[in-house]
This record gives C-alpha cells, structure tokens and sequence, in this order.
C-alpha cells in the first residue's frame, strides 16, 4: 500500500522556493515576451538593449553580473543580436569586450519600449502598494541565494 493521495485529491501548495520562483519567472517571461514579440525580441535580448541603453558603453562582464546571468548565455543572446546589427563589440582587456548599441538597436529599443512599458505598468498595478515590497523580497532572494552559493561571500 502507498501513502499517495486519491488520484484526482488536490494536492496542496508547493512549498519549494526554487520552484515557485522558476513557475514565477516562466509565468513573467512569456507575459513580457508576448509584449516584445512584434519587435523579434525576447525579454532578455531587450534587457541587454534597455542596459546598453542607459549605460552607453559597457563591458561584457559588467552586463552580464548585473542581468544575473551566465557568460555563455550572455554571448548567445548577444551573437544574436549582433547579427542583426543592433549592438557592436569592441575588445577590451584581455577576452573582455567592450559592448555599445548601433543606431538600429537604439531604434528598436526605442519602438519595442512602449510594448514593455506598457506591460510592465500593467503587471505592477497587479501588485498595488505592495509593489515596492515584492521588490524588495526579489532582491533579497537573489542575495540569499548567492550568498548561500557561495558560503565565503565571494558571491557576484
């Protein structure tokens, strides 16, 4: 005899933070790429737009710590969009490169921002006054994560 539930029992909330953090972000992701697809862009092809935006100029290693993400991923996304023209890379020290938008990219993260705009407004109004709140506890997640990563606190 087994300890399973009844087939068709509700099996109750799930309880691993990993796991409702990954349902979570899947969840956001299509919604934001849903809202960037008139554009051909993803969510993180227009993260890596909306940063080299604002920062001008800035080195591979720079974006990739601050967009959480692995280099390898970063130079996928990246080749993508360098193929169709709208970042360019220049060397920098060592295997770093030294990352900027062309006009085309500037262009295209000007047009598809209105759709991310418009989503991202929509998508904080869903948490009212405890936006600020969810934000902070997303940041404080990622710390705790890293910091449990990493037990030296060498973490980023």
């Amino acid at each position: 005899m087994t300890d399973h539930p009844p087939e068709g029992a509700p099996l109750g909330p799930i309880l691993c933070a990993g796991t409702n953090l990954k349902i979570a972000a899947r969840a956001t992701g299509r919604l934001y790429d849903r809202a960037l697809a008139p554009h051909d862009l993803n969510t993180m092809q227009y993260a890596i737009l909306s940063n080299l935006a604002r920062a001008g100029r800035m080195a591979s290693m720079a974006l990739a710590d601050r967009l959480s993400i692995e280099r390898t991923a970063l130079y996928r996304a990246l080749a993508v969009l360098e193929r169709r023209g709208l970042v360019q890379a220049e060397p920098g020290r060592g295997r770093e490169r030294i990352l900027s938008l062309t006009l085309a990219g500037l262009d295209l993260r000007t047009r598809a921002q209105a759709d991310w705009a418009a989503t991202q407004d929509a998508f904080v109004a869903g948490f009212g006054s405890d936006w600020p709140a969810f934000q902070a506890m997303l940041g404080r997640a990622r710390a705790v994560s890293d910091s449990l990563s990493d037990p030296d606190g060498d973490a980023g």
